[in-house]
């Protein structure tokens, strides 16, 4: 009896699983004679047939040995049924709520590695300097190297994460570009340029130790008027386009904070490394307005 029981509800459950919820057989309470005649009056579904054709059966085996009655509606089936169903409802609400949870632990571990990475590329180079200078050996000086103009799109940027913030009005970012050079080791000049114009807009003079110092005090925005940058984003930016070429990026002091400050955002800003203006309040906000 109790091996037709479980049989009866396994199939009923099944079955109620592949109807499509909107049909009439589905609503509450549940008509399980009905729900059996649907299935087994499915067209093309040979698997859903069968089914229906054996939940009929099932009905009528239990009908016989007493446990189930048509008078109400076999309540004592239809009840375990439902009762199953909302469970497994529950069950998958439970699993998208862990999956989300299991995304958001992904997401979390991929930003840390992408950290750990950047801030290992920045340890090396100041190993490479410290070596470097341990040597003890005297050297001619040479001529600095500029490397650069390295030209990179708004939308580059801003795809990287290297633009935090923009003001730019969407019409005019296809014509922004950005232009990051490095006149000597450990200093760097980001200038923002207009397609068409000579000259650029907005010129701004970094040092490594600056930057690094921002990064220590958990100030993570770099404001160049128009857009504001990652602090973080710009110094693996920077590393990456220019550290190898020098040999190592000098800086007097590398500060290595811990990933729970890198990830906090919640302190005041500290004052901006100073901006270069080349045009005029006037010609700029004639390009760009505020």
């Amino acid at each position: 009896e109790e091996v037709f029981f479980m049989e009866a509800k396994s199939t009923f459950v099944m079955i109620m699983r592949s109807l499509p919820s909107n049909t009439i057989v589905t609503r509450r309470p549940l008509r399980l004679d009905r729900v059996a005649e649907a299935a087994a009056t499915t067209k093309n579904d040979s698997v859903m047939v069968r089914k229906g054709i054996r939940s009929m059966e099932l009905l009528s085996q239990l009908q016989e040995l007493g446990i189930v009655n048509k008078d109400d509606n076999f309540a004592l089936l239809r009840d375990e049924v439902e009762q199953e169903l909302v469970h497994l409802v529950s069950m998958k609400e439970k699993v998208i709520v862990e999956t989300q949870k299991l995304e958001e632990v992904f997401r979390t571990i991929r930003d840390h590695n992408s950290w750990l990475v950047g801030q290992l590329e920045t340890y090396k180079s100041y190993l490479h300097n410290v070596r470097s200078q341990s040597e003890g050996k005297t050297r001619k000086q040479q001529k600095q190297q500029i490397l650069g103009p390295y030209k990179f799109t708004h939308q580059q940027l801003e795809k990287e994460g290297v633009i935090s913030k923009s003001n730019v009005p969407e019409n005019r970012r296809a014509n922004i570009f950005f232009n990051f050079t490095s006149p000597m080791a450990g200093t760097f000049v980001i200038s923002l340029h207009y397609k068409g114009r000579n000259r650029g807009l907005l010129e701004l003079d970094l040092k490594l130790d600056d930057l690094l110092e921002m990064q220590k005090d958990n100030q993570e925005d770099l404001d160049l008027e128009y857009v504001q940058f990652d602090v973080s984003k710009v110094l693996l930016l920077l590393n990456k386009r220019f550290a190898r070429k020098r040999g190592c990026l000098l800086a007097s002091d590398i500060f290595l904070p811990s990933y729970a400050d890198y990830e906090s955002s919640n302190l005041e800003r500290k004052q901006d490394p100073v901006e270069d203006i080349i045009l005029t309040d006037e010609e700029a906000a004639a390009i760009l307005p505020q």
